[in-house]
């Protein structure tokens, strides 16, 4: 399957990429000190633990102890350094975002605060007309009128008309704070249209903006770099060639069967190769004469005759076809060449 090794390949190298630019960036920004030569750090060491998990996904079993296991925790521990720069990226990405909206939030309070202001004195002047009401009402229920008793009532009734002209002058000014305040958000429109998703989650569940961003970014920086680490990992898996592994099943099988002497290995090839004697072949039947020399496409054939062994036993570019598509095992393989030998030598 080539196109999953692509696939693997491709998506290793662009998440392996944006967590390195993420984190190199972020730790950029944690160190301002110091940016050039934190970048160039950051960087050698991001390559250095991909050549690291490559290393160890390929020579696993060859590394010694010692070796193995601190380029183990320094894998890890790179991992934790990148996660802590994606984030501090992310963290910094947002705090920018944070202070612009947090700008605008004090530019609408400080009209919202007039507002509440000026809405508390109208309560307050509409308190003092129903009082001046109502003492009104008791007067003329009392049933004395006089000239007194009218002069008090006049002046009550301006009273009461600058109260509303008060009253009058402070909504309008509360309509003024509010127009500014829409003049506000629609201009900046686009900032809330970025933050309007959190601002919806955070007023949905009643948590406050930040915790609710910083909820996200772990989540981010839990699956970024040890996906990265993890394709890279699983394409190295991929492109293993079918030496390394026969190599790997036949380690596996040696390792288990090491005590039955089952078989030996020589060198790079699978089975120790018996040698063809062309001379004691030549019996009754002319089916065993000589084995053929076959080419690749013979083998490859739907419909070649695997049974007839003695037509690929001996051909290591047949064994390797049969091993990967047909399914053979090595014991089967050392199987057949035992009693192929045995033939021979009988």
């Amino acid at each position: 399957m080539n196109w999953l090794k692509v696939l693997v390949g491709l998506s290793a190298i662009i998440v392996a990429g944006c967590a390195a630019y993420f984190s190199v960036t972020g730790l950029g920004v944690l160190f301002a000190g110091a940016t050039t030569s934190v970048i160039v750090m950051a960087s050698s060491l991001e390559l250095a633990k991909l050549v690291a998990a490559t290393y160890l996904k390929q020579k696993w079993n060859e590394i010694g102890g010692f070796n193995k296991w601190y380029l183990t925790i320094s894998v890890g521990v790179l991992m934790l350094i990148t996660s802590a720069g994606i984030f501090g990226y992310l963290s910094n990405a947002f705090q920018a975002q944070s202070l612009q909206l947090q700008q605008v939030d004090r530019e609408v309070e400080v009209h919202q605060t007039i507002i509440d202001q000026n809405t508390a004195q109208i309560t307050q002047l509409s308190t003092q007309i129903s009082e001046f009401n109502s003492n009104q009402g008791k007067i003329i229920d009392g049933g004395i009128v006089n000239s007194r008793l009218l002069r008090s009532l006049d002046a009550r009734d301006k009273e009461i008309s600058k109260i509303n002209d008060k009253i009058s002058i402070l909504q309008e000014e509360n309509a003024a704070e509010t127009e500014k305040i829409n003049e506000i958000k629609i201009t900046n429109l686009d900032l809330e249209k970025e933050v309007g998703g959190f601002r919806f989650v955070a007023e949905a569940f009643g948590i406050e903006l930040k915790n609710v961003v910083k909820f996200f970014i772990f989540l981010i920086v839990i699956v970024f770099d040890p996906l990265a680490v993890a394709l890279i990992i699983a394409f190295n898996g991929l492109i293993e060639t079918p030496k390394q592994k026969r190599k790997k099943i036949l380690a596996e099988m040696m390792e288990n069967d090491q005590k039955l002497g089952l078989y030996e290995v020589y060198g790079d090839n699978l089975v120790d190769e018996p040698t063809v004697n062309e001379d004691i072949v030549e019996n009754s039947s002319n089916e065993e004469s000589k084995i053929p020399n076959l080419k690749w496409e013979e083998y490859m054939h739907p419909e070649f005759p695997w049974d007839n062994r003695k037509m690929w036993i001996n051909n290591p570019k047949a064994v390797n076809y049969w091993l990967n598509t047909k399914k053979g095992s090595v014991r089967e393989l050392v199987q057949f060449r035992n009693e192929e030998e045995n033939i021979k030598t009988y």
